[in-house]
């Protein structure tokens, strides 16, 4: 792993624990039963039954066992060990049989010695990635030929947005939309799920890509693209108060999908 890598893992090795913890993971409903799946995913991605799926960048997992709910055999990959440890314990607690793996997403198809029906990826995955063409090089080899990759994010206008809920009202631009050719270092103490944390490590390395350069490394990798899609911010995607009082949420994209298949031999 590189050094912003290094940064990022050390990060999220301490949040897995506290997200496991919080209100926004709500675990026990998911131990209770309760899937963490979208119907946005599930119908985007279609009947899983007896699919090999692989779930990189899974965080601890809940996603990954949801699928393994929907018929799949599936694989999760995360850099961070605490966070596998916390998903394979959820496999335990709940019965579920799925294959954990830590390692950095670019070293996936070094780790894994199998092609999969499915990879998928989502919310929270290309703002960690450096190297677009490698990231897209790697999904498409874990996936067999004729295989589906798909992938469910935050927009990246949207990301380049900040909205401070003022009376004023209004969006105001914070990042350029476009990308740089390094990283952005981020400070703060907690994330989306857990504020006021009081992290050792506040540190991260978020990186900026557009959208056309998403689905071009895509297609550079020999994945041939199904479907593009743009979203609006649906409740809890994005904190833009804003847009809910001037009228405007379903004005400006939010997430987005993508969805394509393997090419070739």
């Amino acid at each position: 792993m590189d050094q912003h890598t290094t940064v990022n893992q050390a990060l999220w090795n301490e949040l897995a624990p506290l997200h496991a913890a919080s209100d926004f993971y709500d675990v026990q409903s998911f131990l209770r039963g309760t899937g963490t799946l979208g119907e946005l995913e599930l119908a985007e991605v279609g009947d899983v039954t007896g699919k090999s799926l692989l779930h990189l960048m899974c965080h601890f997992g809940l996603d990954t066992l949801s699928w393994v709910r929907e018929g799949a055999r599936v694989t999760g990959v995360d850099f961070s060990e605490q966070a596998i440890g916390i998903a394979r314990d959820l496999a335990d607690r709940t019965n579920t049989e799925a294959e954990f793996v830590v390692c950095d997403v670019l070293a996936a198809a070094e780790h894994l010695n199998d092609t999969y029906d499915v990879v998928f990826l989502s919310k929270g995955v290309v703002m960690w990635i450096g190297d677009l063409d490698a990231w897209a090089g790697t999904c498409a080899r874990l996936l067999r030929p004729g295989g589906v990759l798909y992938v469910l994010d935050h927009h990246p206008l949207a990301l380049a947005l900040s909205d401070p809920g003022s009376a004023e009202g209004g969006l105001a631009l914070h990042g350029s939309y476009f990308g740089r050719p390094v990283p952005t270092v981020v400070v703060k103490d907690g994330s989306y799920a857990v504020a006021d944390a009081g992290l050792a490590h506040q540190e991260s390395r978020e990186w900026t890509h557009t959208l056309g350069e998403v689905v071009t490394a895509l297609v550079r990798a020999g994945i041939a693209i199904e479907f593009l899609h743009e979203f609006p911010a649906r409740a809890g995607d994005m904190p833009f108060p804003n847009l809910d009082r001037d009228g405007l949420r379903d004005e400006l994209p939010a997430m987005f999908s993508v969805r394509g298949v393997r090419t070739g031999d």
